[in-house]
């Protein structure tokens, strides 16, 4: 991701490490930016929730507006999920940024980079431990709100995989205010793997669980079995709203 594509999404220029972090102040995206997210946040609305139908439960465990720090972790059958969310989590004219890693191959092309970033968009490569993202969204996600999929990539059955340590190590690190877990259910539906048009009159249901307090594994040890236990109590947790 080049120095204008991180700039556009708000990204700092260098990440320092854990040592050197201090508290930054939350931003938002400026009203320009939170512009083109209202535009690009009324066409999902319209495909969604006009010519398809979401069902939403558990609004109460939705983030406030304002709210940074937080980690939604949601499961994924379809490319749409980011789009479910947003238009069900996503306030219009956040003062905060909401962000989301998506797979580097979208960032070849410097158009779709251009527009992913100033979503608050960043690469991850699938496939492996990309400590670069993780360190990107450990600095982040202090002031910011990110939705993450731990599963790292798109379920072909719909079956809850098992989610990626790298996500254990973002909480460990990152200590969020609140790891939201999201079940997502119907959206596979909507727009299957292969298919490039959506599908309409489909309905979708996304239920928002209760914070996770995943205090306990706060402590002086920050190896890999204690990043996988993490997302293992994340991965439960989006398990148990079926």
């Amino acid at each position: 991701m080049d120095e204008s594509s991180r700039n556009n999404a708000g990204l700092p220029r260098k990440t320092l490490p854990m040592t050197d972090r201090t508290s930054p102040k939350p931003t938002g995206p400026g009203f320009f930016t939170n512009l083109w997210h209202a535009v690009g946040l009324l066409f999902w609305v319209i495909l969604l929730r006009t010519l398809n139908h979401v069902r939403i439960h558990n609004l109460e465990n939705i983030p406030k507006r304002g709210e940074h720090g937080v980690l939604i972790c949601s499961n994924h059958i379809s490319a749409l999920d980011p789009f479910v969310i947003a238009v069900t989590a996503m306030p219009f004219f956040s003062p905060v940024w909401w962000r989301a890693p998506a797979k580097e191959e979208l960032f070849r092309w410097p158009l779709v980079r251009a527009i992913i970033g100033t979503w608050g968009g960043f690469p991850v490569r699938r496939g492996k431990r990309d400590f670069e993202a993780i360190e990107t969204m450990t600095r982040l996600l202090p002031m910011s709100v990110i939705v993450i999929f731990p599963e790292g990539r798109r379920s072909t059955d719909g079956r809850l995989q098992p989610g990626k340590a790298g996500v254990g190590k973002i909480v460990y690190d990152a200590r969020p205010a609140k790891v939201i877990p999201v079940l997502i259910e119907g959206s596979d539906r909507l727009l299957p793997k292969g298919r490039i048009l959506p599908r309409f009159f489909q309905t979708v249901g996304i239920t928002y669980g209760p914070p996770l307090d995943l205090s306990r594994f706060f402590i002086p040890d920050s190896s890999a079995e204690l990043s996988q236990k993490i997302v293992d109590v994340i991965m439960n947790a989006i398990d148990g709203l079926r």
